[in-house]
């Protein structure tokens, strides 16, 4: 109770000054063609809860990763090899609810937390339920080609040495076995796997970053050294993480990915479909949230790791000299970010809900005092209609204070690490929504978001009708060096296990 409470009044511990694991600086791109995937989220097959649900939805995208990395491992575009860049949120370590037998406490009932030791056991459990999907991998990796894995929100845990170890050893465990090969080592095929905690970087060509950062309610800072504070062994958690791990997991059979824009009329509806019972049982959980939030506000959100803030200035300094940048402007890239709504009072208070509550209750209060008083009808009506209005303009503002529509976010976020860094396109994953389109300022360049890779409930498209499946990715042709290099959107359709145009439905 002592630690918990030194705390809240931010006398945590000081720890030691942090060690980050050597960063190897990323391999030019020499002969390759780039190939783009980000928002894979495998990891919703590892959850306790509707289990047989979940691994059968796993199964359906297994099936869709596997046949897009087979035909790419077989399928070469003027004979180069492939450069994969996975932009972040591979995998899924929110999702994870399956825990060590013998687990207590709230671990039991909400899952493993970000601890380095606890998040490599849950990398290789997803493994396990995914296994095809890292067959596959393996073979692509095997077969010459090359693999970036970008670090997103909810795969922070791959800042962990530890669990990127395990990724890598279960890659060289998949394809070697006990065999060996005879056309690459261990050594070749593990040098052909790169991690990056913030982004992938080709001067004069592209510039990858997941986006969450542009995202108040997914922000993870220090980007790169995300480290919790006054609690180091544990990372930092922004708001979505918290509404995964303690309310959204708990719900047999509820999807996570197309909630961004919902407020709370729109969980009323959802949960009121499932019946009033429903209802009463989900209130518990909301106000569990709302006391883990606020408490995580008071032991962390107001406070700075002064130790993750130093180890992050000092990884700064290393990717500008890895990356052939000027240390400001990689500041420069940093300023671009969002706040963590964690760390602001009133965007908690916002997210939360409690703006629109605190309407109602003045509602409520000024429909009490009408009731008991004997102003007569139309001042009543007047007092109470105005009321009305008043606690609709302030949910308004609050809400306004910190929008939800992430593309946009991002559409201006492109733009601006353009005017950075000038690179001929840029790419982001996170909002889901694929996008390709010309810089506002600069026509030659372009910006594309790779959309996602989630297997959907739509049912499949007629064999011969155009393909409308959601899994889509973005393609980058190696070009000679008076060209300049030109992307292309596209869809992986699932009914024809092939490569399918990009054209928006309706």
């Amino acid at each position: 109770m002592l630690p918990r409470l030194r705390r809240l009044v931010g006398l945590g511990p000081r720890g030691a000054r942090v060690d980050l694991p050597d960063e190897e600086p990323p391999r030019p791109v020499e002969g390759e063609n780039l190939l783009f995937v980000s928002d894979v989220h495998l990891g919703e097959g590892c959850k306790e809860h509707s289990r047989i649900e979940y691994m059968k939805r796993a199964a359906e995208l297994d099936a869709h990763l596997c046949g897009f990395l087979d035909h790419f491992t077989h399928h070469r575009l003027d004979d180069r090899p492939w450069r994969l860049v996975l932009g972040g949120d591979l995998v899924d370590f929110l999702q994870v609810t399956m825990v060590p037998q013998g687990t207590e406490g709230d671990a039991r009932r909400f899952g493993l937390g970000t601890r380095e030791e606890e998040s490599a056991w849950k990398l290789r459990r997803l493994v396990e339920r995914h296994r095809a999907v890292f067959l596959y991998l393996a073979a692509f990796i095997g077969a010459g080609n090359r693999v970036e894995i970008v670090q997103g929100n909810h795969d922070e845990e791959l800042f962990w040495p530890a669990v990127r170890s395990a990724l890598v050893q279960c890659l060289v465990e998949l394809y070697f076995g006990d065999e060996g090969h005879a056309h690459t080592s261990p050594d070749d095929f593990t040098a052909r796997i790169h991690f990056n905690p913030w982004f992938y970087y080709q001067p004069g060509l592209v510039y990858v970053e997941h986006g969450h950062r542009f995202d108040t309610f997914c922000a993870t800072p220090p980007q790169l050294c995300p480290l919790r504070p006054q609690d180091e062994a544990e990372l930092v958690q922004p708001i979505s993480a918290l509404a995964i791990r303690y309310f959204a997991n708990l719900e047999r059979g509820f999807k996570t990915h197309d909630k961004e824009h919902w407020g709370l009329g729109d969980y009323f509806r959802y949960y009121r479909a499932r019946g009033w019972g429903h209802v009463f049982d989900v209130v518990g959980r909301y106000l569990g949230l709302v006391t883990r939030a606020t408490s995580y506000h008071l032991e962390h959100g107001r406070h700075a790791s002064e130790q993750a803030a130093e180890a992050h200035a000092r990884r700064v300094a290393e990717l500008a000299e890895l990356n052939g940048l000027e240390v400001d402007t990689l500041r420069r890239l940093e300023a671009l970010g969002a706040p963590t709504v964690t760390a602001l009072p009133f965007g908690l208070f916002t997210v939360l809900g409690m703006a629109e509550w605190t309407a109602i209750a003045g509602f409520l209060a000024v429909l009490g005092f009408a009731l008991i008083t004997d102003l007569g009808w139309v001042p009543d009506l007047l007092l109470c209609g105005t009321s009305a209005a008043l606690g609709l303009a302030w949910v308004r503002f609050a809400r306004g204070r910190f929008p939800t529509d992430i593309k946009r976010k991002l559409d201006d976020a492109a733009d601006a690490l353009h005017g950075v860094l000038d690179v001929p396109v840029v790419v982001l994953g996170h909002s889901h929504r694929p996008v390709r389109r010309r810089m506002r300022a600069d026509h030659r360049a372009f910006y594309c978001n790779t959309g996602s890779f989630l297997a959907t409930d739509q049912p499949p498209h007629a064999a011969d009708a155009p393909c409308t499946c959601r899994c889509t990715f973005v393609t980058l042709p190696r070009v000679g060096p008076h060209a300049r290099p030109t992307p292309t959107l596209r869809r992986w359709c699932t009914v024809r296990r092939a490569p399918a145009p990009f054209e928006p439905a309706g």
